[in-house]
């Protein structure tokens, strides 16, 4: 590992201690990006660095106990801790965009082909939510910009052009978004949406409950949350 290493140039090691540090901030790399400037898609030169040195970055996240996983359909490259450690538990809200950006995700697959990008307007996501009942109504600016910014940070969705809390705003959904939320989970996913619900009734009900039954609904809403 380290005579590879070693045979790096200068700029090559500067780019595998980026992108290392890059992969531990956001988990997931996927090949095809969109270029905002260029406007079009195109293939990640992180990923591709990745793809030719992957021997190396899989001995040398091995030693600091992470597994980096590679999908060669989907071009997906990731990382996880063997210990269950570098985990970001997500907020309610986030955990609900997520769910709806999978039914959309899902949807286009199922209609167009598989390796057309998908591509959805903001308001088309909370359409979905609203929808499924995940809302009643519309959230706030501030919970969609949030929610969306926390899901860009971890390459799950990625920002055509726009403002994110606007209803025009165009979303690219990454493949990645299927490891996060597998086949598997996806039916866990949609009870724990349904159980946030039946918790925001059952406060509806009880607006004169005492602080502490109100903390504890709220702390165990926060160990059901989806952890990336």
């Amino acid at each position: 590992m380290l005579i590879e290493y070693n045979n790096f140039t200068n700029a090559e090691k500067e780019n595998f201690k980026r992108i290392v540090s890059m992969m531990l901030a956001k988990t997931f790399i996927v090949n095809r990006v969109y270029d905002k400037n260029q406007k079009a898609f195109k293939s990640n030169a992180d990923y591709r660095f990745i793809d030719r040195n992957i021997e190396l970055f899989k001995e040398y996240l091995e030693l600091a106990g992470f597994k980096l996983v590679k999908d060669s359909n989907y071009e997906v490259i990731y990382i996880e801790n063997e210990y269950g450690y570098n985990k970001k538990r997500l907020d309610k809200n986030t955990t609900i965009f997520l769910y709806g950006l999978r039914l959309k995700f899902d949807e286009y697959r199922e209609s167009i082909n598989l390796n057309t990008d998908t591509i959805v307007s903001v308001s088309d996501i909370i359409k979905t939510l609203v929808d499924v009942g995940a809302y009643t109504k519309k959230p706030s600016d501030l919970e969609i910009r949030t929610a969306l910014s926390n899901l860009i940070n971890f390459n799950i969705i990625q920002k055509v052009d726009g403002i994110l809390e606007k209803p025009e705003t165009k979303i690219i959904i990454l493949p990645s978004i299927l490891f996060v939320i597998t086949n598997e989970k996806i039916t866990n996913l949609s009870q724990l949406i349904n159980s946030f619900k039946d918790d925001e009734n059952i406060e509806a009900q009880n607006e004169n409950s005492s602080e502490n039954e109100d903390a504890e609904n709220e702390n165990q809403n926060e160990s059901e949350e989806i952890e990336i």
